[in-house]
């Protein structure tokens, strides 16, 4: 297995078979976070070769090999993000009024599913929920941040929040009545 190291040494000289591992080695992981932030599986792989593509030519521009997987699932991440942002129709004005304490509260039902159903819970979300929802629960990025990357106020990033969450809940309680 090759290092961080000769991974990228060999993918700036254009290297077929280091650019294979490379691929194999992290197709899977930038896979799942072109899932989490696509519509469907098909655009998700749209996003996963565009995002390949993109660390093939960039590659030269990392600098400590150490950080490989986190330079990579960035680039992953804001592609998918853009492609949110471009196909993106008007912003969702949603008022403060409409953000519920009680819904800030844990999902007791997600104990019972595994990671695979929640993700794909997730995926009936409507896509600024899903996208709001990622950014914050898994990335950890702030309601700030969120709004500059999604052109949407910090309030109406915290109602989507709010709102994503309340639907998450209905969405996995009715699959644990089931």
């Amino acid at each position: 297995m090759l290092t961080h190291e000769q991974i990228i040494k060999g993918c700036i000289k254009n290297d077929r078979k280091v650019q294979k591992e490379l691929f194999e080695r992290f197709s899977p992981k930038m896979y799942g976070y072109c899932l989490r932030y696509s519509v469907n599986s098909a655009d998700a792989q749209d996003v996963l070769q565009e995002g390949f593509i993109k660390v093939f030519e960039k590659i030269s521009t990392l600098k400590n090999p150490d950080q490989l997987e986190g330079w990579m699932s960035r680039i992953f991440i804001n592609l998918a993000i853009s492609r949110f942002r471009k196909n993106k129709i008007a912003p969702n004005m949603l008022s403060t009024d409409d953000i519920d304490v009680a819904d800030e509260a844990p999902i007791e039902e997600m104990n019972e599913l595994t990671p695979s159903e929640v993700l794909l819970k997730m995926q009936e979300l409507p896509e600024l929920y899903r996208t709001v929802l990622n950014l914050y629960a898994i990335d950890g990025h702030s309601h700030r941040e969120i709004s500059q990357m999604l052109d949407i106020t910090e309030t109406n990033s915290k109602s989507i929040l709010s709102r994503s969450r309340k639907m998450l809940r209905e969405l996995i309680s009715k699959k644990s009545q089931s």
